[in-house]
Order: C-alpha cells, then structure tokens, then sequence
C-alpha cells in the first residue's frame, strides 16, 4: 500500500514539473551555456530549430554589456535542449551560420572558428 502511495505522489510530481515549465536549468541544475572560443566578440547570435527558419531573438541581449566576449560563456537558462541552426554576426563584420548545433541540458557549447559557415562580410 505505501509502495502504490508513494509511485503516485511521485507521479504527479512528476507531472506537476512538466506542467510547470520547467527549464533546462532546472533539469540539470545549470544553464546551458554558450562559450565563444572564436577570434572576435559576438554581437548577435540568434536560434532556430534545426532546419527551420524562424530564428529567435537576439540572445546576446541576454549578456550585461550585450555581447559575447572572446572565451566568455553566456548563460541561457530559458533555452530548451535540443539541435539548433545558428546565426551569428561578429564584432570584425562576419556574418556566419552554424548548423545542428547539439545542445543539451546543463550543457557548455563551445563555437570555434572551425565550427563557422558561410560567413560574409
């Protein structure tokens, strides 16, 4: 009987988290973060769906001084885990896109030079 009580109650706590909204940070217990290992400051660094098109906000907003430094990690603790497509725009005037970007629970991801596409100027 206290076995059955007990599944329940966590049952419906488990329920009661989902339907709360719980973040990714709250999943893990950290933000993901994203880390700037390239060799200029972002300035504009924007989401999609893998494959979509509908880019989100500006997430640099989400830094005090609106940027993502050279080896700073910015935290996202509203992002969602999933794969992403990315934009991003860097301080030296490239225009760039990442593509399915793994991004995890709790997770630090680092963007390198290596990782960039496409970028124009």
């Amino acid at each position: 009987m206290h076995l059955k009580l007990a599944g329940a109650i966590l049952v419906g706590f488990g329920a009661l988290c989902g339907a709360s909204g719980a973040s990714a940070e709250t999943a893990s217990g950290k933000p993901i973060r994203i880390w700037n290992l390239t060799a200029s400051v972002v300035t504009d660094f924007r989401l999609a769906k893998a494959g979509g098109k509908d880019f989100g906000r500006n997430l640099t907003l989400e830094d005090d001084d609106k940027t993502i430094e050279v080896d700073e990690r910015l935290k996202l603790p509203k992002l969602e885990p999933g794969v992403y497509d990315a934009r991003l725009t860097l301080k030296d005037g490239r225009s760039c896109r990442l593509e399915a970007l793994k991004i995890d629970a709790g997770a630090i991801v680092g963007i390198e030079e290596k990782d960039l596409r496409d970028c124009a100027k």
